[in-house]
């Protein structure tokens, strides 16, 4: 018995022995299971994050291929030839295919004649009329006149260099008292060749057309008069420095404005101590609507140290496109108030049409009611009083909606996905997109300083880069002054030229007469 006891004892043992590792599995597998749990809950969301990611860029990629014309390649399929063969063709046409050919021709469809009753362009009453009279073939005599039928057509002159003689004349005062002689008047280049119109008329072809120097040097030698590069280049130069002090009114008077809008763009400039040779400086653009100033202000950058130097002394309102710079410098600044640009926002909207059509369309919807009232208030004339009653009275109930609605989806979308992004941008810039509606001189959007840029744009396809730190700043003022010309409906050409003729006799106190914002009405200063 007492051995029966035992071995129950020992099994008994061993019992408890054999659960307890079998407790000791099960805890392990628990912890597998909860490890494996985890690790899978972690791959779901790394899922998810790739998952976002992948629709993120393929927004991008869509959005790129909208920007994208044309082929995608331009290779051809390779073809072998044997080009011993081709000296047994002619490579030209032979005269009697060339006639089939003009007869083949000469038969197909010819250019319809205006439909009666569509009228044609009328051709301004300022050009210069030359009158050519034609008479019938036949022998009119003894058939009585009746009228005369007009065809006006559209002549061009071309480009004609030509050479101006002064020659003064020079007298001998009686008794030995002295000589009297015709005097000059200012030229842009003392006892240079180019006269103030060619110097101006080479600047607008660069900064109007996009016309490099090289093809403008080109363009001359055509008409008879071979011009070094260097001296071309001396003679842009030379105009600029005349225009220096004009240059700096306009500075002046712009960081004297109490609404600016701002935004830059880049540009390329030689520079031998930087990587390759060229460095990426930026076009720094303030556009003023109230006194219809811009002004292009070159930066090496495109950080804080711009603006922060332009705008040292300035005290109003800033409009931009929610650049951090502007934010970081201005958003909490005493003497500035900082409000943004409705158009930036509604692109976001618009870029997030192919991923929630639905609800970005309501947004955009809103916003074309607010661009249509602009336009109306435009088409109408209305006064800055009247623009913003009309805009307190229609604008902002509109803009209260659109908040409203903002608020209430921006829980319930991605963050990361293109509509979770446009909302992101617009909400916290909300008050500073709906204060335009509180004055009737600020703008609804950034687009007018946005027009500004694009000769810059031209420019840059065109002469690539500037040659040095000076030459961009040389660009930077006179794109000022063509836009501005452009803005207040002047004759680039015809500004110029008058300002080049009168600026180094002019008082110093109204050299604000010659800015392209005053040059019309003071252009005659003998009337």
């Amino acid at each position: 018995m007492k051995n029966a006891a035992t071995d129950y004892k020992k099994l008994y043992e061993k019992s408890l022995e054999t659960l307890s590792e079998k407790d000791g599995q099960l805890a392990a597998e628990r912890e597998l299971l909860s490890q494996a749990k985890e690790l899978l809950s972690q791959t779901k969301e790394t899922l998810s994050r790739k998952e976002e990611k992948i629709e993120e860029l393929s927004f991008e990629l869509d959005k790129f291929r909208r920007y994208l014309f044309g082929k995608k390649s331009e290779k051809l399929n390779a073809r072998v030839v044997d080009v011993a063969q081709l000296s047994l063709f002619d490579l030209g046409v032979a005269q009697e295919e060339q006639e089939k050919l003009s007869e083949v021709a000469s038969k197909s469809k010819k250019p319809k004649k205006r439909a009666k009753g569509t009228g044609r362009m009328k051709l301004p009453e300022n050009l210069r009329r030359e009158v050519i009279i034609v008479e019938p073939e036949e022998d009119v005599s003894g058939c009585k006149y009746i009228r005369e039928d007009v065809t006006e057509v559209l002549e061009l002159v071309p480009a004609e260099l030509y050479v101006k003689e002064y020659r003064r004349k020079i007298y001998a005062r009686p008794n030995g008292q002295g000589i009297i002689a015709g005097q000059l008047p200012d030229r842009v280049i003392d006892k240079g060749i180019p006269s103030e119109r060619l110097v101006a008329q080479m600047i607008i072809d660069k900064y109007v057309y996009g016309l490099p120097l090289h093809r403008q040097i080109d363009k001359y030698r055509r008409l008879g008069v071979n011009i070094p590069a260097s001296t071309a280049s001396d003679w842009l130069i030379k105009g600029w420095r005349h225009l220096s002090p004009l240059w700096e009114l306009l500075r002046l008077l712009v960081v004297s404005q109490k609404y600016i809008q701002v935004d830059e763009s880049p540009m390329k400039v030689q520079d031998k101590h930087h990587k390759n040779g060229i460095r990426k400086g930026y076009m720094w653009v303030y556009n003023c609507p109230a006194d219809n100033l811009i002004l292009f202000d070159y930066r090496p950058g495109r950080d804080s140290s711009g603006p922060k130097a332009m705008l040292r002394d300035f005290k109003g309102i800033i409009q931009t496109d929610g650049f951090g710079v502007y934010e970081s410098l201005y958003g909490d600044h005493a003497d500035i108030i900082l409000t943004y640009c409705m158009a930036h926002a509604r692109r976001k909207f618009v870029d997030a049409q192919g991923y929630d059509q639905e609800r970005a369309d309501y947004v955009l919807e809103k916003m074309q009611l607010l661009y249509k009232l602009e336009q109306e208030m435009r088409e109408a004339g209305l006064k800055k009083k009247e623009r913003a009653a009309k805009r307190q009275e229609i604008a902002l109930p509109i803009l209260n909606e659109i908040e409203a609605w903002l608020r209430q989806e921006a829980p319930l979308v991605l963050p990361g996905s293109p509509l979770g992004k446009a909302i992101a941008y617009t909400l916290p810039r909300w008050q500073g997109l709906c204060a335009y509606t509180y004055h009737g001189q600020l703008e609804i959007d950034n687009n007018l300083v946005e027009n500004a840029i694009r000769p810059l744009a031209i420019g840059r396809k065109n002469y690539l880069f500037a040659g040095s730190q000076d030459a961009a700043e040389m660009t930077a003022a006179m794109y000022s002054f063509m836009a501005m010309c452009k803005k207040n409906g002047i004759n680039e050409l015809e500004w110029l030229t008058d300002v080049f003729e009168r600026i180094q006799s002019h008082k110093n106190k109204d050299l604000y007469q010659l800015l392209p914002n005053n040059w019309a009405e003071y252009k005659n200063p003998t009337a």
